[in-house]
């Protein structure tokens, strides 16, 4: 397989900040994810007192979280393929700088591009309750998917929860508008008994009927595809399964929920028929109307926290 390694390709700076990190470990994606599918990707091993993870540079993308007395809280797809280029489905990608169909031409890729290229890491530390806080830096120049120059930090507190911190700036010397969204994939004991909590009573787009408002009878429940953005949201949503899982934000007013249904499961070759039993996507974000506008020079920062808690 063609894989980086710290002997080989990886720059100098990565190789010295891994080694000054004894919790941290520059492994593959064939042996954290055995039999795992693709030419195979870089992968970097977390282990502290407090919890164990598994991140890819690509996207700088977390696959996988586990405090030390904890269940898993992501979800990777047993047919997650590997290979350098492709979105990974599982985890926390990072969908930016537009979330879905891109609305100016859906012939780009959808989710953007900054999950399917490599980030930096530029620190790691462990912080004095024992977690341990990445740093990654995206840089991207005007190109023929993004007209504009811009740049993204993802700052990943792990410990007790997962705690993820996003900032983009806008480096150009024009406005842009960015969507984008943390879409976090969680796994569930039974697509037919779990629940989505927090968002009863409120409005949500169909996305399975062109955007068409309609507002949320109870709990959210999967009978069949589910696809939804819920505007406007500022409290914390809890997934009611084993694991329970609280997700709690700040300034990321939309929140995707979705799952493709056993139909379209079957046609995903990244996921596969059965596959969509084992999770369910509730996300965090900024997406449609509540994209940000960033003008020249001008950051705006948003934050999620992603936690185990006592049965629901």
């Amino acid at each position: 397989m063609s894989l980086l390694t710290p002997q080989s390709s990886l720059n100098s700076e990565l190789n010295t900040l891994i080694a000054r990190c004894d919790f941290l470990e520059l492994t593959s994606s064939d042996k954290a994810f055995p039999n795992s599918k693709g030419e195979g990707l870089p992968i970097l091993r977390v282990n502290t007192a407090a919890c164990n993870a598994l991140i890819a540079l690509q996207g700088a993308h977390l696959l996988s979280f586990q405090t030390r007395n904890g269940k898993p809280l992501l979800w990777v797809s047993p047919n997650c393929d590997f290979t350098p280029g492709l979105a990974l489905r599982g985890g926390i990608p990072v969908c930016l700088p537009w979330f879905g169909p891109n609305t100016q031409d859906p012939k780009k890729p959808k989710h953007g591009f900054a999950r399917n290229r490599d980030w930096q890491l530029s620190d790691a530390k462990l912080q004095a309750d024992g977690s341990a806080q990445l740093v990654f830096n995206f840089i991207s120049s005007a190109n023929e998917l993004f007209d504009f120059d811009f740049t993204a930090q993802l700052t990943m507190t792990l410990g007790a929860s997962i705690k993820l911190a996003i900032s983009i700036k806008n480096t150009d010397t024009k406005p842009f508008d960015c969507s984008w969204v943390l879409h976090s994939y969680h796994p569930v004991e039974s697509l037919q008994t779990v629940r989505v909590q927090g968002l009863a009573g409120r409005t949500y787009l169909d996305n399975l009927e062109n955007h068409a408002v309609k507002t949320q009878d109870g709990d959210v429940s999967f009978p069949a595809e589910v696809d939804r953005v819920y505007p406007a949201i500022e409290n914390a949503v809890r997934i009611a399964s084993k694991p329970a899982i609280e997700i709690t934000h700040n300034n990321c007013p939309s929140v995707v929920v979705w799952n493709p249904g056993a139909t379209n499961a079957a046609k995903i070759a990244d996921i596969g028929a059965g596959h969509e039993q084992g999770y369910i996507c509730v996300e965090r974000g900024a997406v449609l109307a509540e994209k940000w506008h960033l003008t020249a020079g001008e950051a705006k920062s948003a934050a999620v926290e992603i936690k185990e808690i006592s049965a629901i």
